[in-house]
């Protein structure tokens, strides 16, 4: 499907056929203002709240803001992002760029193979956030700083996904959504952008951060990656002297974060891992329950039976595995 979204932009747009006749990039096509602060009501008609635009190649952009979210999703080679804190993000085909409200970034001219779309998003929309992801997040609080007029906290979110197939497929389903005539109705595009958001929510560590954020943040994303990855031998204590820091301080900014502690979410995470080899794998419960990271069994049947209501053993059954 990629190929296919590549093709869809090959083509140059009036626009593009204007600059490479030598004409200059025209300010006004983006903003009534003397600054250059693009505007959202050039790309997105009255009463919707996402509109699909492609972006520009064969010339660079200046250092230039938005009153709207823009998230970039690339489809193939890449484009050159000078971020305010002194990076350089080379977003490369399947990533994506979450740049907030009011907040500056310039794009290095794009040659022809270089295809990326924009997805312009009002800031009503992220009216929903508190109820769809809540706010103890890093990306809860970038949406939700959307919403403000005041200094964002977080700028931008660079998402390195290009191996996720779902997120993928869900991006790309999402453009093709937009390019029907007529296109998708708001319900629809609200439900994909949101059902979006919570797949990002599920990969904190393919999420990477502006240099200012607050160094808890990055303590948070970090320790939701080592989670993730080292769930079967992970010791907060442990993690906490690596990075010479108390573990009450990481149990805390944990807890602030996502609104769990360091035990449910190892647990959370162990249980997922258990449920995946007792309905791909024919190993026993019990070597089941020493590669998740438990060494008491008993303790194991215990806390699987409070978060999915039955035995291991009956969870196999009923997801028609045979226990060794």
């Amino acid at each position: 499907m990629k190929n296919d979204l590549k093709d869809l932009f090959l083509a140059y747009t009036p626009e593009e056929e204007r600059l490479l006749q030598g004409e200059p990039l025209q300010k006004e096509t983006y903003t009534d203002q003397g600054a250059f602060i693009v505007e959202g009501k050039k790309f997105v008609p009255v009463r919707q709240m996402i509109a699909l635009r492609p972006h520009t190649r064969f010339t660079d952009f200046p250092m230039h803001w938005h009153d709207y979210v823009e998230m970039m999703y690339m489809i193939s080679g890449e484009t050159v992002h000078e971020m305010p804190d002194g990076r350089t993000i080379h977003l490369k085909a399947g990533e994506m760029l979450l740049i907030n409200r009011h907040s500056a970034h310039g794009i290095r001219r794009c040659g022809e193979e270089d295809i990326a779309v924009n997805f312009i998003i009002r800031p009503a929309f992220f009216e929903i956030v508190p109820e769809l992801i809540g706010t103890h997040n890093v990306l809860g609080n970038f949406l939700l700083d959307a919403l403000r007029d005041d200094e964002k906290a977080v700028s931008y979110l660079h998402f390195q996904i290009a191996e996720k197939k779902t997120i993928q497929l869900l991006l790309q389903s999402m453009v093709h959504s937009f390019l029907q005539q007529p296109p998708v109705g708001r319900l629809i595009s609200r439900t994909e952008m949101a059902l979006l958001f919570l797949y990002l929510l599920g990969e904190p560590e393919c999420m990477a951060l502006p240099a200012n954020v607050h160094q808890e943040n990055l303590y948070v994303i970090d320790l939701l990656q080592e989670i993730r990855l080292h769930y079967d031998s992970f010791s907060l204590k442990d993690y906490a002297a690596q990075c010479r820091v108390s573990s009450a301080y990481l149990s805390r900014v944990l807890k602030e974060a996502t609104g769990k502690t360091c035990t449910e979410l190892l647990q959370e995470r162990r249980i997922e891992k258990a449920k995946k080899l007792l309905s791909e794998t024919d190993l026993s419960i019990f070597e089941i329950c020493e590669t998740v990271g438990y060494r008491n069994s008993t303790y194991f049947y215990r806390i699987f039976e409070q978060a999915e209501g039955v035995s291991p053993a009956q969870w196999r059954v009923n997801t028609g595995c045979m226990q060794k």
